[in-house]
């Protein structure tokens, strides 16, 4: 009984030291790498009737980039901002990389159904094109600033 009372007791006692350790230096390695401890958040809409694309848009043009498509649809952050997609369309939508910085991953909402939300923090600073994969002729431009 004692034995494993002090089994038990040890156990804990690392537990509580590994944490501290991982606080303590994931914190100043956080702010070596350059990742803010908090960003601000920034939301990007579809609008009512952005499935429908531009007369004479035909599949294969590139995406049009215009605010009532993705509003707004050329937005400016810093690395570490959060950009909020939100549907207000009747139908799904994505948000999906088409071209991202080196070094960066590409993100992809998947289908996002009217009235849901996606969100995708931005690590890498450069120029992010997107796209909705149901409706191609919808675009965006993000640019992240160091």
């Amino acid at each position: 009984m004692v034995k494993t009372i002090y089994i038990v007791a040890v156990a804990v006692a690392l537990l509580v030291v590994a944490s501290l350790a991982a606080l303590l230096f994931l914190g100043p390695l956080a702010t070596l790498v350059g990742a803010p401890v908090s960003g601000k958040v920034y939301t990007i809409r579809s609008a009512k009737l952005s499935y429908l694309p531009p007369e004479g848009w035909k599949m294969g043009d590139p995406p049009v980039i215009d605010d009532r498509y993705y509003n707004p649809s050329r937005l400016m952050i810093k690395v570490g901002d959060t950009v909020e997609y939100v549907n207000e369309d009747e139908v799904p939508h994505t948000m999906t990389a088409l071209e991202v910085p080196p070094g960066s991953s590409k993100f992809d909402s998947g289908p996002v159904n009217p009235g849901a939300s996606y969100r995708f923090t931005f690590r890498v600073s450069g120029t992010y094109r997107y796209y909705c994969i149901l409706h191609p002729h919808k675009g965006g431009i993000i640019e992240v600033q160091p």
